[in-house]
């Protein structure tokens, strides 16, 4: 088992310093973004280093979160997130920017786009521009302000890298938005992740 902790730390930590050197050189941009997506893509086409025994799927919660790897001033956050079949997420935003890469299962993202001017605190109101599935080695990068909704569309437990330019324990301002209603709210930090 410690040759197998060494790998995945190994891999991991090759791929978030060359995800730290994309970000430091060319800043948060779609470009960037983009070349930090395919490095987290070569990290999943291993998932052996990300094994249903190490990181299981939940058995009684619709989800669960690892934290893989995060820098000491809690940016540049790496997770391994699974989810049950049927399992959704409203629309959100992460006010970081955020790339996902998908190891096991389909999950489709839904991408929204906001229709009001933000100027009445709480109105909110989007509409879907995009729906892409990750399959494994697919993946989809987002920026700050982007908008999205996850669900799990296959028949088996979704296992997911997730990397964020700050942690998603340390986000205080992110907003979820009620397309019926046509409001959003704000939500707190990510609690409850495994370590």
């Amino acid at each position: 088992m410690m040759q197998a902790r060494h790998q995945v730390d190994g891999a991991v930590a090759q791929a978030v310093d060359r995800i730290r050197a994309i970000e430091r050189d060319h800043g948060v941009t779609r470009d960037s973004l983009e070349e930090i997506k395919s490095t987290l893509i070569g990290l999943a086409r291993h998932p052996e280093l990300f094994s249903e025994s190490a990181y299981p799927c939940p058995a009684t919660e619709d989800s669960l979160i690892y934290l893989i790897s995060e820098d000491d001033d809690h940016r540049i956050a790496l997770y391994l997130s699974t989810g049950i079949p049927g399992r959704t997420s409203p629309p959100h935003n992460h006010t970081t920017w955020a790339v996902i890469v998908g190891i096991d299962g389909e999950e489709e993202n839904r991408l929204y786009e906001r229709v009001d001017d933000g100027s009445v605190p709480g109105r909110g109101e989007i509409r879907e521009t995009k729906r892409i599935v990750l399959r494994p080695g697919d993946g989809i990068a987002l920026m700050p302000e982007d908008i999205h909704s996850i669900h799990v569309v296959s028949r088996v437990p979704t296992r997911h890298l997730h990397m964020y330019g700050l942690s998603i324990e340390h986000l205080p301002n992110r907003i979820e938005f009620d397309m019926k209603k046509g409001t959003y709210k704000v939500f707190p930090p990510s609690s409850g992740i495994r370590k």
